[in-house]
């Protein structure tokens, strides 16, 4: 027997699945080849591991209303674990700065004053201004000091 068919083998001849003379074989192949040896050890024990946890598992796993309560259960941790979603940045702040263009292109267009509106054509005409009613204004200390200013600029007393 090589180790291809014995590898296949002895799975079942650990659950003792094997015909005598197959199970002979397969022993022989098995004492002579380390790998397989290797391979027939590691599953005898993950077969030992299963058969004690079998043996030592509670009765009350095996009702139906223990899984039933078992499901309900985790349902329930599910429910109240949902996760928080987070503000949708990505989308409103795209959204915002079209909004503020938008509204930047309407103002600009509709509602943004003509510039013959802002611009104010008024020249003061020479009969509405007055020089001399800007010294009548003055007060007396004002006035004396304004009078000493023209008399030193054009010689005068």
């Amino acid at each position: 027997m090589n180790c291809i068919e014995a590898q296949e083998k002895v799975i079942d001849f650990v659950l003792g699945e094997l015909t005598h003379e197959e199970a002979v074989l397969l022993k022989e192949h098995i004492e002579q080849c380390p790998i397989c040896n290797d391979d027939f050890k590691l599953l005898s024990q993950c077969l030992q591991v299963c058969t004690e946890v079998n043996s030592e598992t509670c009765v009350c796993q095996f009702q139906e209303t223990y899984w039933e309560e078992f499901i309900v259960s985790i349902h329930d941790k599910i429910s109240h674990e949902k996760i928080e979603r987070r503000f949708p940045l990505h989308i409103v702040i795209p959204v915002a700065a079209s909004v503020l263009v938008a509204m930047a292109l309407g103002y600009y267009i509709f509602l943004r004053p003509k510039p013959k509106e802002t611009v104010q054509e008024t020249t003061p005409s020479y009969e509405e201004y007055d020089p001399y009613q800007e010294v009548d204004e003055l007060s007396p200390e004002e006035a004396e000091e304004f009078i000493k200013i023209i008399n030193q600029r054009y010689g005068g007393e």
